[in-house]
């Protein structure tokens, strides 16, 4: 098989998967006549660890991503490849935009990891291309992106926080405990986390501003081009 990794530090938050450990995924997933050709590790993400793989009789490469190992993810982030997975429901109103999961695993019993396979979309990602169109035709593009995030944020909810769970009863509970979990990570990390609890108690004095809100929404988070 050919393989491609990011070449990062030791001790770097993402690590690569070796080519018997994507061998592996692929076997579970496909069989072992299915067996990898090729995978070449895309390097744009800062969390999963995500693979374009070739397959033998595939016509159409897969896309393979694996979460960090559960023990180098921070309490803000937990799971978040799990919550990614339970959120496809409730995007139905883009299917057809999105990418299909093939296999999702959370055993750990291959490589003790969460990993999960989605057909593979066409196309150039935008910071690689947007910037050879005039700047004059990035209005077009920005508004496609609007209407998008407008469709997903109209699907309202049962509850406030992670779509996976834990959920919350009102929107300052969600945001305060959110603010606490990043506060605890800096805590473990050796920084200094006093802003952050600066923000979560003004949040606790003023909840009520936040409870207006009383619709949960599925919000989309980190909105820029990358994504």
């Amino acid at each position: 098989m050919e393989f491609r990794p990011v070449r990062r530090a030791a001790g770097a938050f993402q690590q690569s998967l070796d080519p018997e450990e994507i061998t592996s995924v692929c076997d579970r997933a496909f069989g072992s006549e299915s067996r990898p050709l090729s995978a070449v590790e895309l390097g744009m993400g800062m969390y999963n660890s995500t693979y374009k793989v070739e397959l033998a009789g595939q016509d159409r490469p897969v896309i393979l991503r694996v979460a960090p190992e559960p023990g180098r993810q921070f309490r803000s982030e937990q799971q978040l490849m799990r919550n990614e997975y339970a959120s496809v429901p409730w995007l139905a109103v883009i299917a057809p935009l999105m990418p299909r999961v093939i296999a999702a695993d959370w055993s750990h019993e291959v490589i003790g990891r969460d990993w999960m396979i989605q057909t593979y979309l066409d196309g150039v990602p935008a910071p690689e291309h947007l910037g050879t169109y005039p700047r004059i035709a990035w209005p077009t593009f920005f508004r496609q992106m609007g209407a998008i995030t407008r469709s997903v944020h109209d699907v309202r909810g049962a509850y406030f926080g992670p779509v996976g769970g834990p959920g919350y009863g009102t929107w300052s509970e969600a945001v305060i405990t959110s603010l606490e979990e990043i506060a605890a990570d800096l805590d473990g990390v050796g920084l200094d986390a006093a802003d952050v609890r600066k923000v979560a108690a003004a949040a606790a004095h003023d909840r009520s501003v936040l409870d207006e809100v009383v619709e949960p929404r599925l919000l989309t988070g980190d909105l820029w081009t990358v994504h």
